[in-house]
């Protein structure tokens, strides 16, 4: 009797359902398919920002409701700005490596009132920790803008974006060009496969930059030091202005001495118009100065505009802080 009932039992044993613990593990992720959900509180290995683009921390980052809060920065005039938040725009998914089951795209950006972005692959290793297959794209160079949304991988691999020059702002409205351009994984890393390899001219859009020297102070002359910077103008790419203006910020004290284009503005700050450089080319101007002997130095603060108003593909280049030394 009892070795029938024990058979009865392991034959049950066999073919009926096992309730599952609340607590067992959930089961295996969808191949390198990671949800928004899970991206929004996941820590993430970020590629290195664009050198020429804002800049944020990278590595190992833990994001938070889909965002990592930057600690403030300040950097020199002339240098990209750190940017406030690194923050998950979209995701899109897709079979970038051929393994039969999709990965992870995310478009990443760092931004203040605008910033870098850039497109990642991600997966999931054998553990199904989430890794980084590397940056598939990046706002730099030419290119300044990524679209958030239209991120797409064909049968190939490819991954397609849609890139532009420029990227507005606020109540920005200036023309943008935009340019479908395909990646694709290539030795280990991801490389321009298909689309435009060079932005067309936007007539509205220059990169125009300034840089200035230090201003050194000579010899006290007649209770006054006196010196000259010299100021450059170069033009890199884009649209091409027909002059600049340049708007200085002299510390107190500090006076215009000799020689100057005519003069427009108040004793805060005021403004010559120079002749551009040519076309791709580099033009310098000397403007002198004077401080009472006496007085400490400090810097001098210079701004950039384009005659026509132009809007600078990279805002920064814009301004320029000149020592005062002497």
């Amino acid at each position: 009797m009892k070795s029938s009932v024990l058979t009865t039992l392991v034959a049950l044993a066999a073919v009926l359902p096992v309730a599952v613990p609340a607590h067992a593990a959930p089961p295996a992720p969808d191949g390198g398919r990671i949800s928004l959900a899970a991206l929004r509180e996941a820590t993430l290995d970020v590629p290195a920002w664009p050198a020429d683009n804002v800049q944020g921390p990278s590595g190992p980052l833990r994001f938070h409701h889909g965002e990592v809060t930057v600690a403030p920065r300040t950097v020199p005039d002339g240098r990209p700005p750190y940017g406030q938040s690194i923050v998950i725009l979209s995701v899109s998914y897709g079979d970038i490596d051929h393994d039969g089951t999709d990965e992870t795209l995310v478009v990443l950006g760092c931004l203040i009132e605008g910033g870098s972005k850039q497109i990642v692959a991600y997966d999931r290793d054998a553990d199904g920790r989430i890794v980084s297959r590397g940056q598939v794209a990046a706002t730099t160079g030419e290119v300044r803008d990524l679209s958030n949304t239209g991120v797409r991988v064909d049968g190939s691999g490819v991954v397609t974006a849609r890139v532009a020059d420029y990227q507005r702002c606020c109540a920005d409205r200036t023309p943008q060009s935009w340019q479908t351009r395909g990646y694709a994984l290539r030795d280990g890393r991801f490389a321009q496969v298909s689309g435009p390899t060079r932005m067309p001219l936007n007539p509205r859009v220059t990169e125009t930059r300034l840089t200035a020297d230090d201003l050194i102070l000579g010899r006290p002359v007649g209770g006054f030091r006196s010196g000259g910077v010299d100021v450059t103008v170069t033009h890199h790419r884009g649209a091409h202005p027909e002059r600049v203006t340049l708007t200085f910020y002299p510390p107190e004290g500090l006076e215009r001495s000799g020689r100057w284009p005519r003069v427009t503005g108040g004793t805060d700050s005021f403004s010559v118009t120079v002749a551009a450089p040519a076309a791709g080319g580099s033009v310098t101007h000397r403007f002198t100065f004077r401080l009472p002997v006496g007085v400490s130095a400090g810097e001098l603060a210079i701004a950039l505009d384009t005659v026509p108003q132009l809007s600078p593909a990279i805002p920064w280049q814009g301004s320029a802080t000149a020592r005062i030394l002497g």
